[in-house]
């Protein structure tokens, strides 16, 4: 089964306690395609070698990496208004979740150790990743997968939804069928998003200035956080009412209580191949 092929129905699976390895491949699938996400491909622990040492910190008897990618809504990715596409990110990633879970717990359900892991938040905060790298790159895994290939702005790009995408998985002791990488470069190399990167932190082949991208996509993000405990503390008594009182307090706020602290969009709704046809003329 094509790694980009989308939901055909669920077939019928055996009694017996293990099933047929390009029946369980296509079952999970199936299964992770009527959850939520919009394409799933498949690749092995050996194939995803830069990560092996965390992956089986996750799961020690892993053998398979399922990728699942759920799909933004275009109209909302591209709103000027800051919360629709925000709003828009948490239905994405719970798609994610959802899909990867269901998928996680039918392995289990076949007797197959399985993991489903984040791409978003919870995420490791301690030294050295400080909550900037997950356990896996899933855009890696993602190419390694036959879900798409790196666009000039690192991102996952797909032929169905461009960069219009969030991305999860599951790590699984199942030795599933295994999708081969595309043959194929997606990315149409337009240029736009670098164009509209309003951060300049795009400089084209995947090479972004994470620190000039951190300043405006996260930001009320924890490096706001921290300015705005620094500032409790070194700002005099007469001025943190002021603090406390402001906007920024308030979109931290909000950052706290959905757990989305996004606040770009323009490289994915940019994307030439993510553009919806009356936004291309």
């Amino acid at each position: 089964m094509d790694a980009r092929t989308q939901s055909q129905g669920a077939i019928p699976v055996s009694g017996d306690f293990m099933v047929a390895k390009d029946q369980l491949s296509r079952k999970t699938k199936s299964l992770a395609l009527s959850s939520g996400a919009g394409l799933v491909g498949i690749t092995s622990v050996n194939d995803l070698s830069e990560h092996a040492e965390s992956i089986y910190k996750i799961l020690p008897t892993a053998q398979s990496v399922i990728v699942v990618a759920a799909k933004h809504s275009l109209g909302a990715l591209s709103s000027s208004n800051t919360q629709v596409p925000q709003f828009d990110t948490i239905h994405t990633y719970n798609e994610c979740a959802h899909a990867a879970h269901k998928a996680s717990r039918y392995l289990e359900s076949e007797g197959f150790s399985s993991v489903a892991v984040p791409a978003f938040i919870p995420i490791d905060m301690e030294e050295p990743k400080k909550g900037m790298r997950g356990e896996i790159c899933w855009r890696r895994a993602g190419v390694r997968s036959g879900l798409g290939s790196y666009g000039e702005n690192g991102l996952l790009v797909t032929k169905e939804f461009g960069a219009a995408i969030r991305l999860s998985g599951v790590v699984t002791s199942a030795e599933l069928e295994v999708d081969p990488p595309l043959d194929e470069d997606v990315c149409d190399h337009c240029m736009r998003c670098i164009e509209v990167c309003p951060a300049k932190a795009l400089s084209g082949a995947g090479k972004v200035n994470k620190m000039a991208c951190g300043k405006v996509i996260f930001k009320y993000g924890f490096r706001f956080f921290q300015r705005f405990v620094q500032g409790l503390v070194e700002t005099p008594t007469t001025e943190i009412q002021e603090i406390i009182d402001g906007h920024p307090l308030r979109e931290m706020w909000q950052t706290f209580m959905t757990g989305n602290y996004y606040y770009c969009f323009r490289c994915q709704s940019q994307c030439a191949s993510t553009q919806l046809p009356e936004q291309s003329q």
